[in-house]
């Protein structure tokens, strides 16, 4: 009976790894496969025979290698590589390109009973979501670069952020005080040491330049270099935050003021000898002129450029402000649809009805206070990897993370069709990979369980914060609601509100927990629990 038991424990547990999203190979001490799964046969297009269990995984890597896996070069030492590294796992994924151009997350760890266990994953998604995103950081970069005038981007702590190459060619400084992430104040210190704002208080020039990049007037003003260069330097605030300051080379401009003060002297000096000298006085108004006409065009055209410019500078800050709130909040799938146009801007403020999904730990408080903070650290890392392959794959938006607790938003900014059953077949995927992680928490003495609410409405969805800090969030009672089942849950409870399990009730299986009194809430609850989705329903979304 004890044996019988065991081999249906097996079995499940086979079952529930050929069902991962990822592909697994577990290899003992002497690297021979132990167990891989559907997914790593799937992923690996080799003989049969070089994945039986008792088969050296070295065998496998060199059919690899000698089928163009690893690119040209030195096989024996590519597959000495990977041998050393399943040796000595150091914890840390790399990433491997295929011939058919796909690209794979490789992640290898060590088991307390000996052996190592691989875990690859399909990235190929995101890496294409990083190069089109390098590719437009690299045009924008191209842009800049060619502007005819220098220009520098600091953050709110006044952190050079970006300069480009007429920047780095005006100021003739250290590289490393023009990195991203110095301080601008070095930068100004270093040019009021060495003569660049002329005799005075060093630190009181360097004062009153940083009172005007916090604080920009939006007025230009001039500055005289110590190689008798004239800059006009403009800063303006920009809406995420920070100034942009640029710096127009007007030396010629400035030479021919000095022309047209001393042609103006000259002429008054003309004009007391006018009878002795009126040959003279017509050469000079004829200078006069010529001055005055390359005055005017020198004018206009640095007027025409700084209009250019202003205009440009403003395009690709806003930009860049759009990429960086983009991929704070959202996926990479759900901000590529709204940089393309085919979504609403998810900061924007509007009300909408959603789903919401609260998952934590059952526990965690307890483990917390008994096991040391690295371990708490690894496993909310194991802990939010998993739930974070979930909400990937269901186009789910995460409202926040608070330690053991994740609120995920369905239906915003991107509408979902279905968010009510799409939300549960996540939890139900959450509740299927935990199941594994809590085993092997519990092997390792972590008494850990899982649990889930979820509930929909309506809610005002936006920015919350302040200049500087926003934060993108949902507020109503839809959420208090969402978070008081998944405090009710036990482990591996999926808990629904009544107007979830009334949308869903014919595509699901779920058994009535009753009405519980939840805190907030004046009368009680209808909850029922998930326990799975029916057979026509179980496939996720493509």
């Amino acid at each position: 009976m004890k044996d019988r038991k065991l081999a249906d424990a097996e079995e499940h547990f086979r079952l529930a790894l050929d069902n991962m999203p990822g592909a697994l190979v577990y290899t003992d001490g002497d690297l021979n496969i132990v167990f891989c799964n559907d997914r790593f046969r799937e992923f690996y297009e080799v003989p049969p025979a070089l994945l039986q269990p008792g088969r050296c995984y070295a065998d496998f890597l060199r059919y690899l290698a000698d089928h163009g896996y690893y690119g040209h070069g030195d096989l024996d030492a590519k597959v000495a590589q990977r041998v050393a590294n399943l040796r000595n796992p150091t914890g840390q994924h790399f990433d491997d390109r295929t011939p058919d151009g796909r690209w794979r997350r490789i992640l290898r760890r060590r088991v307390a009973g000996g052996g190592v266990i691989t875990v690859m994953t399909d990235v190929t998604e995101q890496k294409q979501v990083e190069l089109a995103l390098a590719a437009a950081q690299a045009q924008m970069q191209v842009a800049l670069d060619n502007m005819p005038g220098a220009l520098v981007y600091t953050d709110p702590g006044l952190n050079i952020v970006f300069c480009n190459d007429r920047f780095r060619e005006l100021y003739i400084v250290p590289r490393e005080l023009l990195q991203p992430g110095r301080s601008y104040l070095d930068l100004l210190r270093y040019l009021a040491a060495n003569g660049y704002y002329g005799p005075g208080d060093a630190e009181a020039q360097v004062a009153t330049r940083a009172e005007s990049l916090r604080n920009p007037s939006g007025k230009s003003f001039e500055d005289h270099t110590p190689d008798d260069r004239w800059l006009r330097i403009l800063r303006q605030r920009v809406a995420s935050g920070g100034a942009v300051t640029v710096m127009t080379d007007i030396t010629e401009q400035k030479k021919a003021e000095r022309d047209l003060i001393e042609a103006t002297r000259r002429t008054e000096e003309a004009n007391k000898l006018i009878t002795e000298k009126n040959r003279v006085l017509e050469s000079l108004n004829a200078e006069i002129g010529d001055k005055n006409r390359q005055l005017k065009e020198q004018a206009a055209q640095i007027a025409e450029w700084n209009a250019r410019l202003e205009t440009r500078v403003e395009e690709q800050v806003a930009r860049i402000g759009q990429m960086a709130k983009l991929t704070r909040f959202l996926s990479p799938k759900v901000s590529d649809m709204i940089m393309s146009g085919d979504a609403d801007d998810p900061l924007k403020t509007r009300r909408k009805e959603i789903t919401v999904v609260f998952v934590d730990l059952r526990g965690f408080t307890g483990f917390t206070e008994t096991a040391e903070p690295e371990e708490v650290m690894g496993v909310l890392r194991e802990y939010h990897a998993e739930l974070g392959k979930a909400i990937l794959d269901f186009d789910g938006t995460i409202e926040h993370f608070a330690g053991d607790g994740v609120m995920i938003l369905f239906n915003d900014p991107v509408p979902v069709e279905n968010h009510e059953l799409q939300a549960i077949r996540m939890a139900l995927r959450m509740r299927e990979s935990m199941a594994s992680l809590t085993r092997a928490w519990r092997k390792r003495g972590f008494q850990l369980g899982f649990g889930v609410g979820i509930a929909s409405g309506y809610a005002t969805i936006g920015t919350i914060g302040f200049e500087g800090r926003l934060d993108y969030g949902a507020i109503g009672t839809v959420t208090n609601l969402a978070a008081r089942l998944c405090g009710e849950a036990a482990d591996g409870q999926i808990l629904v509100s009544p107007k979830i399990f009334s949308k869903t009730e014919a595509l699901v299986e779920a058994k009535e927990v009753g009405e519980l009194t939840l805190k907030g809430f004046q009368r009680p609850v209808l909850a029922h629990n998930v326990v799975g989705v029916r057979p026509a329903d179980r496939d996720p979304p493509a």
